[in-house]
């Protein structure tokens, strides 16, 4: 059974929200960010060390919090970069990480989109 929702003071069903489309230049920023990650797994220490400067800042918000505690679960199993990827880019956990994309500052450098 499909749940109804209506509009306040009124008979009238309210319309669903349909789910926003994620905007190319932020797909497009993160596919950059793997690219790089894969070229030199080593960079995934400054994505260690951002989240372990948010993690030592006294107020966060709610979003980001949840957003880095996802993040270090996927960092407990191991470095593997596929694994973050897949789950950066997926529906679920990753809208959430995608809306902070503070966390990978530092990947990718100026010389690197110079090519």
């Amino acid at each position: 059974m499909v749940a109804v929702y209506f509009k306040r003071g009124s008979s009238a069903p309210r319309k669903r929200r349909s789910s926003r489309a994620i905007p190319a230049e932020h797909t497009a920023y993160f596919e950059q960010v793997f690219a790089e990650l894969r070229l030199h797994p080593e960079k995934i220490a400054i994505v260690r060390h951002n989240i372990a400067e948010f993690q030592a800042q006294p107020y966060l918000k709610k979003g980001l919090h949840t957003a880095i505690d996802r993040l270090l679960l996927v960092f407990e199993d191991d470095n593997d970069i596929e694994l973050l990827y897949r789950q950066v880019m997926s529906d679920d956990i990753g809208q959430r990480v995608r809306r902070y994309p503070l966390i990978f500052k530092g990947i990718i450098s100026i010389d690197s989109n110079a090519v």
